[in-house]
């Protein structure tokens, strides 16, 4: 697997990259779907490179062409003033387009309660990025991520309470136009993604089931599903991809998917 995702990052660098991967169950598993995303994303003609966690970019000419993924607990985004060896993301623009993305891998956002929830794989605007970057500390990003892409490199079987665990915290970042008056996040709206992330083009959802339908969620597995657990996708709006191990024909199909998506919505 890891071969695999050194492959990608040197053709997206396009010179040979270094990779300094965590340790860890899934790490690697979570590497392999983020950078599938961005080779096919590529190979649709799209720019892609790599970004330090200072906010450079990663360029084919640069002697340090390392590539940073986290390690230990989750955390915010790291102030780019900490230096450019926290975690790297990867960043993508459609041909003609002035607007960015970035794919950031274990981050944590704010949910609504409070409370922190990490996804796996989160594509959010550029603009939040810099924006978080400019802080002078590590800052937790709130909101709803445009794509959310919960991993799972486990051999046993998924039950419905997997899938249950990542519609609630889909749900606890869902900020609907409602909670104007009593969610204090809507006091410091620069660091959130939905609503007021700058340039986000994003506003506040209506419902629940509008958001997870004008954004992308889904979960990823090495293995199967029960079929308890496919039963709540469908109104819910959240995909689920069973057998996506490294060159199969379901990771060719995932990231043929979300890059069709990305391609409608981004």
């Amino acid at each position: 697997m890891i071969p695999a995702v050194a492959a990608a990052l040197d053709k997206i660098v396009g010179n040979v990259a270094a990779l300094k991967n965590a340790k860890g169950s899934g790490r690697a598993y979570e590497l392999m779907v983020m950078t599938a995303i961005a080779e096919e994303l590529s190979n649709r003609s799209w720019t892609v490179w790599l970004q330090r966690s200072d906010g450079t970019r990663i360029a084919p000419s640069d002697s340090d062409r390392t590539f940073y993924q986290r390690g230990g607990k989750p955390t915010g985004v790291m102030s780019g003033s900490s230096g450019a060896t926290n975690a790297s993301s990867i960043v993508f623009c459609r041909p003609g387009s002035t607007r960015e993305w970035e794919i950031w891998n274990g981050i944590q956002f704010s949910g609504r309660s409070g409370g922190n929830h990490e996804i796996d794989l989160a594509i959010v605007p550029r603009s939040v990025g810099i924006t978080l970057r400019n802080k002078p500390a590590e800052t937790i990003p709130g909101g709803h991520p445009t794509v959310s892409i919960e991993c799972k490199d486990y051999g046993s079987v998924g039950e419905a309470d997997e899938m249950r665990a990542f519609l609630a915290r889909l749900y606890d970042l869902t900020i609907l136009s409602i909670h104007a008056g009593h969610i204090p996040h809507w006091e410091k709206p620069e660091q959130h993604i939905f609503p007021g992330a700058p340039s986000s083009g994003h506003g506040p959802f209506s419902s629940y089931w509008s958001a997870n339908r004008d954004t992308y969620g889904a979960l990823v597995r090495r293995t199967g599903f029960r079929s308890g657990a496919l039963s709540l996708t469908s109104y819910y709006a959240v995909r689920a991809y069973a057998d996506v191990t490294c060159g199969s024909s379901q990771l060719v199909g995932f990231t043929v998917d979300v890059c069709d998506w990305i391609v409608a919505n981004c």
